[in-house]
């Protein structure tokens, strides 16, 4: 589904997957029963679909499919040029060795990161935490190699302040699942849950 698509694009989703995700030498390793099945989507999204997020999540892909076809390039290469601070028409070209789509390209990245904040608003507005700036630009993340830290992202403060309402989210969900049990008739108590991702996970 393009809506959960856009949730797991999203990132909010990225800060959580780094925070609890494995690590291959330096590289993240996205564990799904460490990552996505603890990560608390937003209310009622399994059962009913969010035609918003559906529209922005094929738009992401859409136009990212796009462009790496125009520029003949890989996921690798389009979020290298994606994340570069110097990001020129000309290092476009250097990269796709496609001079003649150099300056399409150059916009279309552009177009990219324009579409990944609208998507990161789109999913904060979904827990009704519009009010944090999350703060697009340039900025460094701490757990990548020292030569290598910096990305097109969301700013320091607002991954901290995203990962504790998370985490604060996902124990809160957990909870509500263990207060809901019932009586066997041995007297014993059994925890009923109707499970989703997100709604149990003890850190």
């Amino acid at each position: 589904r393009w809506d959960l698509y856009t949730i797991v694009q999203s990132t909010l989703h990225e800060v959580w997957a780094r925070k609890y995700s494995g690590a291959l030498k330096q590289d993240l390793r996205y564990s799904p029963s460490k990552c996505f099945d603890t990560f608390p989507f937003p209310e009622g999204l399994w059962q009913t679909a969010n035609p918003t997020f559906a529209e922005i999540g094929e738009r992401y892909h859409e136009h990212r499919h796009a462009l790496m076809r125009r520029l003949w390039i890989g996921l690798t290469d389009v979020y290298n040029l994606f994340h570069a601070r110097d990001l020129t028409s000309d290092r476009v070209a250097k990269v796709s060795g496609k001079p003649g789509e150099a300056e399409s390209g150059y916009q279309g990245l552009l177009e990219l990161r324009s579409l990944h904040r609208e998507m990161d608003a789109a999913v904060l507005a979904a827990y009704a935490w519009s009010a944090l700036d999350l703060g697009h630009d340039f900025h460094e993340i701490e757990t990548l190699p020292e030569n290598d830290r910096v990305r097109y992202t969301i700013s320091p403060d607002a991954r901290k302040e995203l990962l504790r309402r998370l985490l604060a989210l996902n124990h809160q969900r957990a909870a509500a699942q263990a207060a809901v049990a019932t009586v066997t008739k041995k007297g014993k108590i059994k925890t009923v849950i109707a499970h989703s991702p997100g709604e149990l996970f003890a850190p």
